[in-house]
C-alpha cells in the first residue's frame, strides 16, 4: 500500500514555491529598507527609509523617509508639485510626487511620498527564466492535484489551474494557507493574496517588456472568471534561481466582496480552451477593446455598484454593446438604420435566439413573474428587464410612479438576467465548452 501512495505522490506535481508577501488581509509589504535618492532636474535628495506596498487608503506604492544632510536648503528645494526619480542602488525604481514633510526645529525633514506610475525593484533589463506573481482576492477553484511535501509528511490538494498556449504556460496554484487566508479576508475585508502564479515560455527567455501586454491579458481573463476585479501582482523576474527584478507596479483590484459567478466551484474544464479563444481574440485591436469594455461592465453591475438601479443602467450599456459589436458589426444580421431603429427589448430578444436563450421568465423569478403579469404590453424577460430600466433612466413623473410601484425583488431579478445574458454572450462568442452556474436557477447551462 505504501509504494501505491508512493507511485501516486511521484504523479501529482509539486506546488509552486510561491512568494508570500503576506500572510494576513490588508498587510504592509515592505519593498526596500535603506538609503535611495529622490532625484530631478532641480534637486537631488538623499534620504534613509522605507519604500512600502499598501493597500488603504489607496493601494499603491509610498515611500517614507529623512534626509541624510543639508535639511536646511532642502526645505527650500523641496516641491509637491514636482516628479521625482527614485533612485535605488544606481538603478530607478519609479517616478513619484512628494505628498508631506514636516519640519522640526529647523533641523529634521520627514518626507513622504507615493509613486504614480512603474515600480520596479532590480534591473528590469535583464530577462528571465520565469516569473512568479501572486493574484489577491481571487475566488475558490477545485482544480488539479498538487503536493507539498513538509518535515511533517505530503499533503495534497485540488488548488491548480493551468492556462497554456503556444508560447507560455501559466500555472496558478492555490497558496498553501488559502482556507486561513480567505477567512481572514472574510473577516477583515480588504485584500490578500490567495494564489501564487508561475510564468514560463516554450521558445525562449522572458523579458518585461514582452509580459507587460500578456499580463493585462491574463488579469482581464481572471477577472471574468472571477466577477471582480483581480490581478497579477509582486511579478518575480527569476533567473538562475535568484530574484533578478520585481515589479511592485499598482494594478486596480477590487476589494473583498462576496458575489456570484459564472464557473461553477467544483470544476475547471474548458478554462484552458477558453483561455485560448481569449487570447486569440485578444491579439486583434479592436476584439481586445471588445472584451475590455464588456468585461468593465459586467464586473462593474455584478458587483452591484449602484444598488440593483445602477448596476441595471450599467448591465443595459454592456448588452447593447454585445448588440453593435456580434450581432451588427460581426454578424451582419441586421444592417442599416434597421439596426439603430429597433426596440431595446428586441435587441435583446434577437441576441439571446443566438444564444438558444428562452425568452421567457425563469420560474424561480416569481417576483418578477408577478410584475410582468401585471403590467400592460410586458410580455417576456425582455420586455420586463428593459421597462424597468426606462423607469430608472427616465425621470418623468409617469416613470417615478412606475418605479416605485416595482419590488426591490423584482428590480434584483431583473438585474440576475442581464448579468446571466452579458455572461452566455461572451461565453458563447468565446466558444466555451465547459459547465457553468446559471445565476437565474439552480440548475446549469
Amino acid at each position: 500500500m505504501d509504494k501505491e501512495i508512493e507511485k501516486i505522490h511521484r504523479e501529482i506535481p509539486d506546488a509552486i514555491d510561491g512568494i508570500n508577501v503576506m500572510e494576513e488581509a490588508n498587510s504592509i509589504i515592505i519593498i526596500y529598507q535603506g538609503e535611495y535618492f529622490l532625484k530631478n532636474k532641480i534637486a537631488e535628495i538623499k534620504l534613509l527609509g522605507k519604500i512600502t506596498y499598501e493597500w488603504f487608503a489607496n493601494s499603491g506604492v509610498y515611500f517614507y523617509g529623512n534626509p541624510v544632510s543639508d535639511n536646511g536648503n532642502l526645505y527650500k528645494t523641496i516641491d509637491r508639485h514636482e516628479d521625482y526619480s527614485i533612485i535605488i542602488q544606481d538603478l530607478e525604481f519609479g517616478n513619484g510626487f512628494i505628498t508631506n514633510f514636516t519640519l522640526e526645529n529647523l533641523s529634521f525633514i520627514t518626507i513622504k511620498g507615493a509613486i504614480s506610475k512603474h515600480a520596479i525593484l532590480g534591473d528590469k533589463s535583464i530577462s528571465a527564466s520565469k516569473l512568479k506573481f501572486s493574484i489577491p482576492n481571487l475566488r475558490d477553484f477545485f482544480g488539479l492535484p498538487v503536493k507539498r511535501i513538509r518535515d511533517s509528511g505530503i499533503s495534497t490538494s485540488m488548488g491548480r489551474i493551468i492556462l497554456e498556449d503556444d508560447v507560455y504556460t501559466i500555472i496558478i496554484d492555490k497558496c498553501p494557507d488559502f482556507k486561513n487566508r480567505k477567512e481572514s479576508l472574510q473577516e477583515k475585508g480588504g485584500y490578500i493574496t490567495l494564489y501564487d502564479g508561475e510564468l514560463t515560455s516554450k521558445k525562449k527567455s522572458i523579458s518585461y517588456v514582452d509580459t507587460e501586454e500578456l499580463f493585462y491579458c491574463l488579469d482581464t481573463f481572471l477577472t471574468f472568471l472571477n466577477g471582480r476585479r483581480t490581478a497579477s501582482l509582486f511579478i518575480h523576474g527569476i533567473f538562475e534561481e535568484r530574484v533578478i527584478w520585481t515589479d511592485f507596479t499598482d494594478k486596480f483590484i477590487d476589494s473583498y466582496k462576496s458575489v456570484k459567478s459564472w464557473p461553477g466551484r467544483h470544476s475547471i474544464k474548458g478554462f484552458n480552451e477558453l483561455w485560448k479563444r481569449f487570447r486569440s481574440f485578444w491579439s486583434k485591436p479592436d476584439d481586445k477593446n471588445f472584451l475590455t469594455s464588456l468585461i468593465h461592465w459586467y464586473v462593474e453591475a455584478n458587483s452591484h455598484t449602484g444598488f440593483s438601479e445602477g448596476s441595471i443602467i450599467l448591465a443595459q450599456t454592456a448588452l447593447e454593446l454585445v448588440y453593435n459589436w456580434w450581432i451588427v458589426e460581426k454578424r451582419k444580421m441586421i444592417l442599416g438604420r434597421d439596426a439603430e431603429n429597433i426596440s431595446a427589448s428586441n435587441k435583446i430578444r434577437l441576441l439571446i435566439s443566438q444564444l438558444n436563450i428562452s425568452s421567457e421568465i425563469p420560474i424561480d423569478f416569481t417576483e418578477l413573474t408577478n410584475f410582468k403579469n401585471s403590467t400592460e404590453n410586458v410580455i417576456d424577460a425582455p420586455d420586463a428587464i428593459v421597462y424597468i430600466r426606462n423607469a430608472i433612466v427616465h425621470s418623468q413623473e409617469e416613470k417615478r410612479k412606475k418605479l416605485n410601484n416595482i419590488t426591490n425583488t423584482a428590480r434584483y431579478q431583473a438585474l440576475q438576467i442581464y448579468i446571466r445574458y452579458i455572461e452566455i454572450s461572451l461565453l458563447h462568442i468565446l466558444d466555451y465548452k465547459g459547465d457553468h452556474v446559471d445565476r437565474c436557477s439552480k440548475s446549469k447551462y
